[in-house]
């Protein structure tokens, strides 16, 4: 996906502050080891726990199971969609083109059919509401002041803990 290729180091740095924005919001900082700025993978930025790439566990229900896989999809496409928002939004002051939106919305179609057998209708809605909701966050002036922030100081020091992500963080809980 050539249209979500970082530019450079600070596009990387605002890619990742993106997600990590994203994961607060959407309750799924639990999910979050660790942010490293030098992975070898760009798609490896951020380290996450295994809860997020598999929900199964014989000890609950298939209903149970399908809905934390459903969340976890809903989370990975808000990450994905936040990290595009804040390089754009935050760090080039500008919005989203129409044809990244288009291809977000297709690799949403794409792991939505394949990781818990959405219909596109049921990606549309999940796609559209995190698109619009996340809109407004990465407009929001103390939003971006805090993406600025993360961004720097994960720049700084190329490496985040789960707890160095939260107290980075902490403003937006005031906002």
């Amino acid at each position: 996906m050539e249209k979500f290729r970082y530019t450079d180091e600070a596009d990387r740095a605002y890619g990742a502050a993106g997600m990590a924005i994203g994961l607060m919001i959407y309750d799924g900082d639990d999910l979050l080891y660790s942010i490293n700025l030098d992975a070898d993978d760009p798609g490896m930025l951020m380290e996450l726990s295994p809860d997020f790439y598999f929900a199964g566990n014989p000890g609950v229900s298939a209903k149970t199971a399908w809905s934390q896989i459903v969340k976890n999809f809903n989370i990975g496409v808000s990450m994905l969609i936040a990290n595009v928002m804040c390089r754009h939004m935050v760090h080039s002051g500008h919005v989203v083109p129409d044809d990244v939106a288009r291809e977000l919305k297709s690799a949403a179609h794409e792991d939505g059919a394949g990781a818990c057998a959405l219909e596109p209708d049921e990606v549309d809605r999940l796609f559209d509401k995190s698109y619009s909701y996340l809109g407004r966050v990465f407009s929001h002036r103390g939003v971006q002041a805090v993406a600025h922030d993360f961004a720097s100081a994960l720049t700084t020091r190329r490496t985040l803990s789960r707890m160095d992500t939260l107290e980075l963080l902490q403003a937006l809980r005031m906002l």
